[in-house]
C-alpha cells in the first residue's frame, strides 16, 4: 500500500507541474499582449496635459452627442421618432392619469 500511495503522489505531482507550466505559458501570452498595447501608446509620442485633456473632452462630447441622437429617435440613422405618452383621461402629454388635473367627480 505504501508503494502504491507513493506512485499515486508522484503521478499527482507530475500533473500539477504540467498544469503550472501551462498556466505560466498563458500568463506569458497575456503579458506580451498587454505590453504590446503599452508600446503602441508609448510610441505615439509624448502627450501634454492641455492638448490631451481637450482631445479627451472632444471625444467625450462626440460620444455623448451620438448617444443623445440615438435616444432622440435616430436623427443620424433615419428612424422615426417615438410618440410621447399621453394621459388616459384627458389625452394630453406631460402627465399621467394619476396626476391628471381633469375635473373629477366627488362622491359623498
Amino acid at each position: 500500500k505504501l508503494i502504491k500511495g507513493a506512485k499515486e503522489m508522484l503521478h499527482k505531482n507530475v500533473l500539477i507541474k504540467a498544469c503550472v507550466q501551462e498556466l505560466k505559458e498563458q500568463l506569458a501570452v497575456i503579458t506580451k499582449r498587454k505590453s504590446r498595447k503599452r508600446k503602441q501608446i508609448q510610441h505615439s509620442g509624448t502627450l501634454e496635459y492641455g492638448p490631451g485633456a481637450s482631445w479627451v473632452a472632444a471625444e467625450a462630447c462626440a460620444d455623448q452627442q451620438i448617444a443623445h441622437e440615438e435616444r432622440q429617435g435616430g436623427a443620424r440613422s433615419g428612424l422615426s421618432q417615438r410618440a410621447q405618452r399621453r394621459c388616459t383621461r384627458c389625452k394630453e402629454t406631460g402627465h399621467n392619469s394619476r396626476t391628471c388635473n381633469a375635473d373629477t367627480i366627488d362622491i359623498e
